[in-house]
């Protein structure tokens, strides 16, 4: 019979669903260790050579495996007070769209600034020892990761997180520390990663009572340590030298999808940014440089986190461009927390319904629910060993234009791996952007609309400017 480890070495790790986030790693003798890959993602690897005679168990805990509880299993568990449910955001208790009115929280924060100013209350309250969040590379040293974990005890200190982090890290070291430390945290992190967090708190009685809450942050697919070296790269940077980046300067006028992109070189003092949508490989929906393990998850908000936070991608609030947050709470402190912040106007909130919720990140959940029957069933074809989801194979009918963009985009996340490790052993971007851009062709002819539908379009904005007149 074989063990955990053989197991899960066979299965999620050689077939690249790893996504990096160390449950494995964390285990007492696990042969395992979480190591940044040539591609930049974060991985498991064995130093142990025969991993048939360790006995860890490592399969209950890792989000990809088919032995580990799935989202809805889990949030039974850890939220059996919710009864409302909807199928694309899980449990809830009630759904808002808002944002941070009072200090620089929205300023400074993703969207509206909610998760921040939620790990400040928390702190300030002294329902927690420690908010656990993202924080940028401090030194110039370009040899360290650009984001890592960072524990915050000091209520004003929160705001020196970073802001969106479209970076790989992994959860090792934290759940260590909780583990070795006696107290009280509140944990930031993607949906795999909150899911990590609760699989290991549904066996680890010491874990569950030390994580008092947890902050999930929708997710559109995390990216390699490769992707921020190539934006560095675009504006100039050399990746040897790339020391920062910020992935989320806001435009004082424009709405808050227009990004820009900013980053540090520790060669010399200029500042460097750009619009993201002038930035070539920088299309978040074509998928480049994401993990294959991002493909195969169908839980967009976080649906296990005691509340969700991303950008609410709504009509009424998508064309602010200070941000404004999609807000999911599950956890009746963190509810009355936020209620009473609104009704002392230090907080804005706007009920919405579950359905506007999930038509906020729309896109997420296509790409990750019918997206996602359809790899499900090219892998059983092919006889490929792939992970259990909720979503079953050929669970929807695809339409094969859709078929196509779906195949593109798995294309381009793989191809973009391998092509950018090409550029950086040669040291030239071109090699890159020459080999990925024919592909990158091809996905945006796939997503154009068919040829009469765009010359309707084309009227009716030719109509919308006369009228205007």
């Amino acid at each position: 019979m074989k063990t955990e480890s053989q197991i899960l070495n066979e299965t999620v790790i050689k077939n690249g669903y790893c996504i990096g986030c160390g449950a494995c790693a964390a285990k007492k003798d696990s042969p395992f260790e979480m190591k940044m890959d040539k591609y930049g993602n974060f991985v498991a690897e064995s130093s142990v050579v025969n991993l048939s005679s360790n006995t860890t168990k490592v399969l209950n805990t890792c989000p990809f495996s088919n032995t580990s509880k799935n989202e809805t299993e889990l949030a039974k568990e850890f939220f059996p007070e919710i009864k409302k449910t909807d199928h694309k955001i899980g449990r809830f208790a009630k759904n808002f769209a808002g944002y941070v009115k009072e200090n620089d929280f929205r300023k400074r924060g993703s969207s509206g600034g909610v998760a921040k100013w939620i790990g400040y209350q928390l702190l300030k309250n002294k329902e927690i020892d420690y908010f656990v969040q993202l924080i940028p590379n401090q030194s110039k040293d370009s040899s360290e990761l650009l984001f890592d974990y960072g524990f915050f005890s000091d209520p004003e200190d929160v705001l020196k997180g970073s802001k969106s982090s479209y970076y790989p890290v992994t959860l090792v070291d934290v759940i260590n520390k909780i583990a070795n430390e006696e107290a009280r945290y509140a944990i930031t992190g993607v949906p795999c990663f909150i899911k990590t967090l609760r699989l290991i708190a549904s066996e680890d009685k010491l874990l569950k009572e030390r994580i008092k809450f947890t902050l999930g942050i929708v997710c559109g697919g995390m990216k390699s340590a490769n992707h921020a070296k190539m934006i560095g790269w675009e504006l100039g940077v050399n990746p040897e030298n790339l020391i920062s980046i910020d992935f989320r300067r806001k435009y004082k006028d424009r709405p808050a999808s227009q990004k820009i992109y900013q980053v540090w070189s520790n060669n010399d003092a200029v500042e460097r940014y750009r619009n993201a949508g002038e930035i070539f490989g920088t299309d978040y929906g074509s998928g480049l440089f994401k993990p294959k393990a991002c493909d195969y998850c169908d839980d967009v908000v976080g649906e296990l986190a005691d509340v969700s936070i991303g950008d609410a991608w709504l009509r009424d609030y998508r064309n602010d461009p200070e941000g404004t947050s999609l807000i999911i709470v599950r956890n009746k402190k963190i509810l009355t927390l936020l209620e009473n912040a609104s009704k002392e106007d230090r907080v804005k909130l706007t009920e919405i319904t579950e359905i506007e919720a999930g038509d906020s990140q729309a896109g997420g959940f296509r790409h990750r629910r019918q997206g996602l029957s359809y790899r499900l069933k090219k892998r059983q074809e092919n006889g490929e060993w792939a992970p259990k989801k909720r979503v079953k194979p050929g669970e929807f009918n695809i339409p094969t234009k859709r078929q196509k963009i779906y195949d593109l985009r798995e294309q381009l996340a793989t191809d973009s791996h391998i092509f950018f490790h090409e550029a950086l052993m040669k040291n030239d971007l071109k090699i890159f952007k020459s080999k990925i851009g024919v592909l990158m062709n091809k996905y945006y002819k796939a997503n154009l609309p068919p040829v009469h539908k765009r010359i309707m379009n084309k009227a009716e904005r030719v109509l919308k400017k006369l009228k205007l007149k």
